[in-house]
């Protein structure tokens, strides 16, 4: 009977225990609770965060102007490239003909106008003799009509002379509508030529369409085709990285808009370097959400509406970096790396 007495004490004492450790974690996990939601406030009334942001710069298409297969390739992703540096070759084989063939039609007009003038000499000559001839036959003509009131000739031979008077007059008339003709032909090919020289600069103009060069320093994010693509006008080819000015993208929802003003500092994190922290300013709010411009815009005349919050671009600049002890770094950065923002509501 005592025995059991004992071990009934016993049990009460293990149960006691068991029930006062519960307690104890118990306690312990809802002090945890209060610190983690006495940090989450104290982090919610100093900060607007988010992790809808990414490292962003700018960025440059290099397309093609003509329609031709890719020849050449001069350079890869990741390769750094300065301005006006050849970054692939389209095949020119078609154009180059046709330039040569343009040239060609030009050195055939060159020659024509050179014989052109040759005849107008010939013409001018031609009009010399022809009023030469003129001038004479007006002066038989007028001794023959004064022999011919004399009786001194023929009425035949009157007349001979009067008809070669009148034909030297048309002679003239005929070397004078030459000349005219054939400056008519000059001012043509002259005119030709001068087109044909318009053609051959343009013909020039568009052989240099066939180089594609780089437009700014930068390096090669992404290469769009490869040799032997047949390249449309407008076809990107290349996409640049300039790389001098980056900065963080970052998408706030419309709910915390209402307390972001230019200037604001921030802090961020990038997910590539979680032992760095960054620091910046906005210096861009959006004037619209960027769903405005997204490639299906929202429409919501089909009546069928569900309300989602909407984000507002803004770019937040990186003026300082740091590590965990507070020495300055320069890490690489990289277009399109993740990182987490933010944004100091109240200045320190």
């Amino acid at each position: 009977m005592y025995k059991t007495k004992s071990m009934d004490t016993t049990t009460g004492l293990s149960n006691k225990k068991t029930s006062n450790k519960s307690l104890i974690w118990l306690i312990i996990v809802l002090t945890c609770a209060i610190i983690a939601a006495v940090l989450w406030w104290w982090n919610y009334r100093k900060y607007i965060s988010t992790d809808d942001a990414n490292l962003d710069n700018f960025r440059i298409s290099v397309a093609s102007r003509v329609m031709a297969p890719l020849l050449k390739l001069y350079v890869w992703e990741g390769d750094t490239v300065k301005a006006g540096m050849l970054l692939a070759e389209l095949d020119s084989t078609n154009i180059v003909a046709q330039l040569q063939e343009t040239i060609a039609q030009r050195e055939q007009l060159s020659a024509s106008l050179k014989l052109n003038k040759e005849n107008l000499r010939t013409a001018t000559d031609n009009l010399k003799l022809a009023e030469i001839a003129f001038e004479q036959a007006g002066l038989n003509y007028q001794r023959a009509k004064t022999q011919y009131k004399g009786d001194a000739i023929s009425q035949e031979t009157f007349q001979n002379m009067e008809e070669a008077y009148k034909s030297n007059q048309i002679k003239v008339n005929v070397a004078k509508n030459q000349i005219n003709v054939v400056k008519a032909q000059i001012a043509s090919t002259e005119a030709a030529i001068n087109a044909a020289s318009a053609s051959i600069e343009s013909v020039r103009v568009t052989l240099d369409y066939y180089q594609i060069t780089a437009p700014a320093d930068g390096v090669i994010a992404k290469r769009w085709s490869l040799p032997g693509d047949i390249v449309q006008p407008g076809q990107t080819l290349f996409t640049i990285n300039e790389g001098k000015d980056i900065w963080v993208a970052v998408y706030l929802e419309e709910t915390k808009f209402n307390s972001i003003y230019l200037g604001q500092p921030t802090t961020f994190t990038l997910d590539a370097y979680p032992d760095l922290t960054f620091s910046g300013k906005i210096f861009y709010i959006g004037s619209n959400t960027a769903s405005e411009f997204s490639l299906i815009p929202p429409n919501n005349a089909s009546g069928n509406y569900t309300k989602v919050a909407q984000r507002v671009p803004l770019k937040v600049s990186i003026d300082h970096i740091s590590g965990k002890s507070g020495e300055k770094v320069k890490p690489k950065l990289v277009s399109g790396m993740s990182a987490t923002v933010k944004i100091i509501k109240e200045k320190e």
